[in-house]
Parts: C-alpha cells; sequence; structure tokens
C-alpha cells in the first residue's frame, strides 16, 4: 500500500481541530507472514499489529517500509506508515467493515503514545490525498477536497525532531481555532500564519521562513511540531526561493496530491 508525507495547514495540537496536504513524498508498505515479529518494530507498528492479532487473530507478520519521507521529521511519515500498514492488514487478511484506516490509525496511534491528538489530519490526507480537516477530538473527518492546482511545494528536510513542550501549543487554542477558520476560506493564509506561529511558540529559527516570504513565497512555515520547513510558490516562480532555502540545506521539490477515488470510503 502506498501513503504519502505531508505538510500542515492547520497544527491539531492546540485545539484538535487539524488541517493537513498531502504531498507526493511516498511511503510503501508491504507485509508477509513470518514465525516471529520483528523485535525492532516501532512503537506504532508493534501496536497495530499486536491489536490486529488480538482482534481477528492473525498470524505474525513482518513489516517492510520504504519511505521517500525522513522520521520525527513534521512531515506525517507516521500516520503514512501506520495508514499504509492497517489497509495492507485488512486486504491481505480480508477484514472489512470496520473503522477506516485513518480513524484506526488516530485510535492506535494515541494509544500507542505516539501522538496527542491522534494526528487525524495526517492520515486522513497521507490515505485519502488531498487537503483534510478534521475534528480529532471526536475522530471527524469534517472534509476532504482537493488542492489548488499548479502550485510547487518545497521542503527543507529535517530529521529527530527534539522533544516538544506541548503546552506551549495548547496555550494558543483559541488562535489555532481561528486560523482553522481562515483555512476553510484560504489554505495559503492559514498556512503562512500557522507555520510562522509555530515556529515563534517552538523557538525554531525563523530565518528560512522569512527569506522565502521576501523572495515571494505564497506560504512558508515549519509543518508539524518541526523541524522540516516548507515553501509553496505558483509554478514557474519557485527559482528564487528555492534559492533561499539551499542557503541552509538541500530543499525537496515536489507536488501537492489529489484525491484518490481507490481507497475506503470515510
Amino acid at each position: 500500500m502506498r501513503a504519502y508525507g505531508g505538510i500542515s495547514i492547520v497544527n491539531a495540537i492546540p485545539c484538535w481541530l487539524g488541517s493537513s496536504a498531502a504531498v507526493d513524498l511516498k511511503i510503501k508498505v508491504s507485509i508477509e507472514e513470518t514465525r516471529e515479529r520483528d523485535p525492532s518494530e516501532s512503537r506504532l507498528v508493534k501496536e497495530i499489529l499486536d491489536f490486529f492479532e488480538k482482534r481477528w487473530n492473525i498470524p505474525h507478520v513482518k513489516v517492510k517500509v520504504e519511505s521517500d519521507v525522513p522520521s520525527r521529521s513534521g512531515l506525517k511519515s507516521s500516520s503514512a506508515v501506520s495508514v499504509a500498514l492497517i489497509h495492507e492488514l485488512y486486504s491481505k487478511f480480508s477484514i472489512e467493515n470496520y473503522l477506516s484506516p485513518p480513524k484506526l490509525s488516530a485510535i492506535l496511534s494515541i494509544k500507542a503514545g505516539v501522538s496527542y491528538t491522534g494526528a487525524l489530519d495526517d492520515a486522513a490526507a497521507s490515505y485519502y490525498g488531498g487537503i483534510s480537516f478534521t475534528d480529532n477530538k471526536y475522530l471527524k473527518i469534517l472534509k476532504m477536497s482537493n488542492p489548488p492546482k499548479d502550485v510547487v511545494v518545497m521542503i527543507l528536510p529535517r530529521g529527530d525532531r527534539p522533544n516538544v513542550d506541548l503546552n506551549k501549543l495548547k496555550q494558543f487554542s483559541s488562535s489555532f481555532a481561528g486560523i482553522f477558520e481562515l483555512a476553510k476560506r484560504s489554505i495559503f493564509d492559514a498556512m503562512r500564519i500557522n507555520g510562522t506561529l509555530i515556529a515563534e511558540i517552538l523557538g525554531y529559527d525563523k530565518t528560512p521562513i522569512n527569506e522565502a516570504i521576501k523572495r515571494g513565497a505564497i506560504a512558508a512555515g515549519i509543518s508539524g511540531n518541526g523541524p522540516s520547513y516548507f515553501a509553496l510558490s505558483k509554478e514557474g516562480e519557485e527559482g528564487p526561493i528555492y534559492d533561499s532555502l539551499k542557503k541552509f540545506g538541500e530543499p525537496i521539490l515536489t507536488r501537492f496530491v489529489e484525491l484518490e477515488g481507490d481507497n475506503q470510503t470515510i
């Protein structure tokens, strides 16, 4: 199963309302039956496999992950692995009429202790493509929509995110609720405000963001809880912005992913 990395439109931690956009950084997950489980499984993979083994008595499986996305980067790799693995397990063992992969991913992510909100916004965009709007507290996908066309996404990847003080973000719940409402009208404005505010609250260097905006970026900021940066431009106008980011590392050029219709229903 293929899923996608993504970038944040609205961080869900402060007020549980979140929005994410899928980008064309692929994560592929495959499974095969095995006699013994891999002892190096991540906490989330272990939680998912434990759940399936207990609920449906499936045999042990070995999980193989191929990813274009660095872990702990703010680019939704955990959600992508989770939804892809759940989809593979449903398919291989003919499990039907249960929760959609994004919703089950959110539940098990919280149970595994790898996400405070469950990251339903990230999981939905990763699985379905497009742009998600979710209420993570009540496990509701409020809306899925296609992204704007003719937009270039530039990502300055950073891995191994430092520990984040979530209480700092929770203090700004009303501000992020307002950003979520703004996102319904303009994802670019929301991304710009969200991305800059996350950098300010969590203490990330805002120089790459400011430089990208000065060079004409439609939006720029920190994705997720960091540490990766992103910037957006209109098609054909990415050159100066890309050059500004290149001062700080090797940017990735990619695109938004449109909604895909071949996955399970929301």
